[in-house]
């Protein structure tokens, strides 16, 4: 399968920054997907020909804009039989994610050819005062990794809101900090594993939820251990009812029975559950919904009804 990175920003974040280191250093054969024609975010020096369908870069990558539906290009990519190392989705600074991750995973054709290894997004750290726009929201909240850019800019006050604000959206995402988006990560690493969680972030957290805007991050926790098939059947429960309501769900769980934490990430509609390689003392279940006006206390009674009464 080839691997799909989807590098997502805000407007004047960094992303073409981003974009231009990673198509100088990397030696992989990538194809970037760009979200419209005249809208390629990247230096002119880079690019050697263009025409109606792709640019070719300097580089011996190639470029090709979304012109029609998402699914229909990646129908021509598979047909065409042509072999890269990697995918690269740019979006504009006012798209939402969701839709190119459903693209992916909801047709059967395309995920058996395409696999999504990374949702990236570049915040600028002296814009997170600001309110937000609904795309920039989805953007942190759909992410498993931020790049916290143009942190030089600011002072270590500004700082540290800018990542409260991100921690309210996106509690459990990976944040690095970032001078022209040049800080301690891969530039393509593979972050976006279903059955990989942060087991140490996830277990600092404590009950409760932050509210921004309509988006809620809603963290619920016991101490009970809980079944595995009402555990699964609670999660399948909440994501069709709440259908394209809840955008990440992350939870690392106490199975009765099991020395092996639980691990369940959802996104959408898509979900994956594995239990952990290492053996956990820790007794707690943490469970963290984001997503559109959640209901706390129908969260907490579904996973209340996953408990095992001990006796």
């Amino acid at each position: 399968m080839i691997p799909v990175q989807l590098v997502t920003g805000f407007l004047g974040a960094g992303k073409t920054t981003y974009m231009n280191r990673l198509l100088k250093a990397t030696d992989e054969r990538l194809l970037l997907i760009v979200n419209e024609l005249g809208s390629v975010n990247i230096d002119e020096q880079l690019i050697v020909n263009m025409d109606q369908e792709q640019i070719e870069l300097s580089n011996g990558c190639i470029c090709c804009s979304i012109q029609n539906d998402l699914s229909k290009t990646f129908y021509q990519l598979a047909s065409r039989g042509e072999s890269f190392d990697r995918i690269v989705i740019e979006t504009t600074g006012v798209a939402d994610p969701a839709p190119i991750i459903q693209t992916i995973y909801y047709d059967d054709y395309l995920r058996s050819r395409f696999k999504l290894t990374a949702i990236l997004t570049v915040v600028d750290a002296s814009q997170m005062d600001r309110e937000l726009f609904i795309e920039g929201i989805h953007q942190i909240a759909y992410a498993d990794v931020i790049l916290l850019n143009k942190v030089d800019l600011v002072s270590e006050a500004e700082l540290g809101r800018a990542h409260g604000r991100i921690r309210e959206l996106n509690p459990t995402v990976r944040v690095i900090e970032t001078e022209q988006t040049v800080g301690a990560y891969e530039l393509l690493e593979n972050t976006f594993q279903l059955s990989r969680i942060d087991e140490r972030l996830l277990g600092e957290l404590t009950a409760g939820h932050t509210s921004v805007s309509t988006l809620r991050a809603i963290t619920i926790t016991t101490d009970v251990p809980l079944n595995r098939e009402r555990v699964t059947r609670y999660v399948r429960e909440v994501l069709m009812h709440y259908e394209q309501d809840v955008y990440r769900l992350k939870a690392i769980v106490r199975i009765e029975g099991e020395s092996s934490k639980f691990v369940v990430q959802a996104t959408n509609q898509l979900m994956g559950a594995t239990f952990a390689n290492e053996p956990s003392d820790d007794t707690r279940s943490v469970f963290v919904w984001i997503g559109k006006e959640l209901d706390r206390e129908a969260l907490e009674r579904g996973m209340k009804a996953c408990e095992v009464n001990e006796r």
